[in-house]
């Protein structure tokens, strides 16, 4: 069995962003992979083969191939709890998730490649719609901003670096993408201006990707 950790990746792909900085922060030894999602690889036999969904990340652990950023967070944190990503508290854990799920599980899915190409075609247009994904972001941030005045400290949760930070951050790089007005969220600017300090972050960042464009 290999004992190498390997993560298929795409630069731009805020849910890889999110496995790359963690693996960085907390420290495992790990080769990327590209899967480049403009060129339609995700489909391609080879990656449907490591990731049924036609998705990425995939993350190779030794062999046992995991998907699904949320579920490859959660594998990392209890195989490596070295550099925790979640409070050892259950009512702040449970906060983590769920601000991790603002933007994991009701925004990034909605705003995501396929499915703005898809309502772009519906509505009878050519290429993305930028419309929806900018509205579809907006939509998180109004609750993450709502959610995240009860919780934050220097970090989302408290003063610690969270699962909830890596989803913010790299929710955020789309956010600019797609001309989001951030005015409206000054929490999530205070709390990116912090997270953009973080050396995972800033290793991890689209553009130091072997595959950036």
């Amino acid at each position: 069995m290999s004992e190498k950790v390997v993560l298929y990746s795409y630069w731009r792909s805020s849910a890889s962003w999110r496995v790359r900085a963690a693996l960085l922060y907390k420290g495992i030894e790990h080769e990327i992979v590209p899967v480049n999602l403009v060129k339609g690889e995700q489909a391609d036999p080879e990656n449907l083969a490591r990731n049924p969904s036609g998705f990425v990340p995939t993350l190779d652990h030794k062999g046992d191939l995991l998907v699904q950023s949320p579920a490859i967070l959660e594998f990392l944190e209890d195989v490596y709890p070295v550099s925790p990503l979640l409070p050892a508290d259950p009512v702040p854990r449970a906060r983590v998730r769920a601000l991790a799920a603002i933007i994991a599980c009701d925004t990034h899915p909605i705003q995501n490649l396929g499915v703005i190409k898809k309502v772009a075609s519906l509505r009878g247009k050519e290429g993305v719609d930028t419309e929806f994904a900018k509205w579809v972001i907006e939509k998180g941030f109004t609750a993450y901003e709502r959610a995240v005045a009860k919780t934050m400290g220097k970090y989302s949760v408290g003063d610690s670096l969270s699962i909830a930070d890596l989803c913010l951050i790299a929710q955020h790089y789309n956010a600019v993408r797609f001309n989001v007005d951030l005015t409206p969220f000054p929490n999530i600017v205070k709390l990116v201006a912090v997270l953009s300090e973080e050396e995972c972050i800033q290793k991890s960042h689209p553009s130091t990707q072997p595959d950036a464009v």
